[in-house]
């Protein structure tokens, strides 16, 4: 509609401005493109912006929110838009310039006061969650500085969405000397969206890439402060080691050199400890997944891994990062009579590996796990170790994929624990979809506990009530995890997780909103380890229960994993 509110000769929804087929000239035609808004599109730009304010899974910090809130009300005004087109083309009264005029006003007045309205809710709403996860409340001063943010980005993204309209219609007018008005209109579509599609894909994209890889690859060669080459034979990367240091990368050097010594194992046991063994293949330590994974194996018989009581396979995230959390807590309860091994396929940050490297992260995680297994089954079996699987995040996706389904890793495996695992993996995904009728997505039921079984907290490990058999299958992931529950489908799908009552630390009041939802959820996962342990992408301070639980070490008691648990926050590898 035009804000010329007294424009004869069109419907309230009429907007040359925004409309696709083109008529003869009014005085709105006439004005300038900038300075015609739309009724439909300012009422929906109003209503999708408080959608983009209500909560989400985890806190946003105040520009996150505002974009996330400016690009809501653009969406919302391209709606409107696109409404009004539809309408323009029924038969519908015209309406009087008078009743125009008060239309418009009443909007204006409406609009002012439900932004206002939103904005306050949208801070109630973020103390909720912010008090869910134990941060202190905002002031509504933040309310302020969200407006501030949100209502450039919303007119920026307008601007281009008109732009691109424009554009078309350039673009159809040139093919319009030569093909049917309808024809031509479509066709200058499908130019317009192959070139956005060309230059987000082959333009920004991997500009980006491009990008990651200057700002990260320099650490495949750099070492943290206070890191320097083991000595002990035990681990990779050592005078003894196939591995050689320098190939390990940043990660990897931070694996094999820290972690605790026989001496500190024996301290917190009271009992005579081996040095556990750590091996490790970098990406620079062989030219293929499968190349790394022999080479680990190779290096683990070497070590003495596969004469341990328990061999643990990790997947790494992104960054080739193993958890110390995890790896600490295992070599604790084994007394270092202990192996862990992983091999790295990536230098990027889990969130960019996701975008760029999810293929290497599968043939990872599938490479790693075969060579393992493989050796092991030629081992006599009174001898073999306690194999099992584990992952955190993208680390849980990458040796996941070695696995078909779940009798697969209950067939090859003494146990697995997998952290928080990316909405996308498999059969994490089958396994949630196969359910128990009743249980909640967040923590389903499957096959009653009887191998798989899902937790966000410890005692969780103890639903469903009857015996978990060996070997044993555990599922971490937290309610509020925006990692675990992310996924393409939230542009246009409604979730189970989102239909049934919310589990620990996600707010009552968070809605699916088509689009918003998805928009919402992506920002949550910068804030996934933002926030303290227990909540989000955070699960560290729970991994000696859980291990203790899954991979029962000789001898270990509930009241040692709790001095445990107080222990490895203070070590100086956490």
């Amino acid at each position: 509609m035009s804000s010329d509110a007294s424009g004869g000769g069109s419907t309230l929804t009429d907007d040359t401005g925004d409309s696709a087929p083109a008529g003869p000239a009014t005085p709105a035609a006439r004005r300038p493109w900038w300075k015609r808004p739309n009724f439909l599109g300012i009422f929906m730009a109003v209503t999708s912006f408080g959608w983009a304010l209500t909560p989400s899974l985890l806190p946003r910090p105040w520009i996150f929110e505002g974009v996330i809130a400016g690009l809501g009300a653009a969406l919302g005004y391209g709606l409107g838009c696109l409404i009004s087109w539809l309408i323009r083309l029924t038969p519908l009264r015209e309406f009087s310039p008078r009743f125009k005029t008060w239309a418009w006003r009443v909007l204006a007045i409406w609009a002012v006061l439900l932004v206002i309205t939103n904005l306050l809710l949208g801070t109630y709403w973020q103390n909720g969650v912010r008090e869910a996860v134990g941060f202190e409340d905002e002031g509504y001063l933040w309310a302020l500085v969200v407006g501030v943010v949100a209502i450039p980005t919303a007119i920026g993204a307008v601007f281009v969405g008109r732009g691109l309209r424009r554009l078309n219609r350039w673009v159809g007018s040139k093919l319009d000397r030569w093909l049917p008005a309808p024809v031509a209109f479509v066709l200058a579509s499908l130019v317009i969206a192959l070139l956005v599609y060309l230059a987000v894909t082959d333009v920004l994209f991997k500009g980006f890439s491009a990008l990651a890889d200057r700002l990260y690859s320099g650490s495949l060669t750099s070492t943290a402060e206070g890191v320097t080459e083991p000595q002990q034979p035990e681990v990779s990367g050592s005078p003894q080691s196939l591995i050689a240091w320098d190939s390990l990368g940043f990660e990897g050097r931070n694996f094999v050199a820290r972690g605790p010594s026989a001496e500190e194992l024996t301290a917190f046991n009271g009992e005579p400890a081996k040095t556990p063994v750590r091996v490790y293949a970098g990406l620079n330590s062989a030219d293929t997944p499968q190349a790394r994974a022999a080479l680990a194996v190779q290096d683990l018989e070497r070590a003495g891994g596969f004469d341990r009581a328990a061999l643990f396979v990790c997947g790494t995230t992104g960054t080739g990062w193993i958890e110390p959390q995890t790896a600490n807590a295992l070599e604790y309860q084994w007394n270092g009579d202990s192996a862990i091994v992983g091999i790295q396929y990536s230098y990027l940050p889990s969130w960019i590996s996701t975008l760029v490297d999810v293929d290497d992260a599968r043939a990872a995680g599938q490479a790693v796990w075969t060579a393992v297994y493989d050796k092991v089954q030629t081992l006599p079996e009174a001898s073999r170790p306690k194999l099992f699987g584990c992952g955190l995040s993208l680390g849980s996706f990458s040796l996941q994929s070695a696995f078909p389904d779940a009798a697969s890793i209950s067939a090859q495996s003494d146990g697995a624990v997998f952290v928080g695992t990316p909405n996308f993996s498999q059969p994490w995904g089958q396994i949630a979809a196969d359910r128990e009728t009743g249980s909640p997505q967040w923590q389903p039921v499957y096959e009653g506990g009887q191998t798989v079984r899902f937790a966000g907290v410890v005692d969780d490990m103890a639903k469903p009530a009857g015996p978990w058999g060996d070997p044993k299958v555990l599922y971490v992931q937290h309610a509020n995890d925006s990692v675990v529950w992310w996924s393409p489908a939230l542009i246009a799908q409604q979730p189970d997780w989102l239909k049934e009552p919310p589990g620990p630390g996600r707010s009552p009041d968070m809605r699916w909103y088509p689009v918003i939802t998805f928009l919402q959820v992506t920002v949550d996962q910068f804030m996934g380890v933002a926030v303290p342990q227990g909540q989000g992408h955070n699960y560290g301070d729970s991994m000696a229960g859980f291990w203790a639980e899954v991979s029962e070490p000789p001898g270990w008691t509930a009241d040692d994993s709790t001095r445990l648990t107080a222990l490895i926050p203070t070590l100086d590898n956490y």
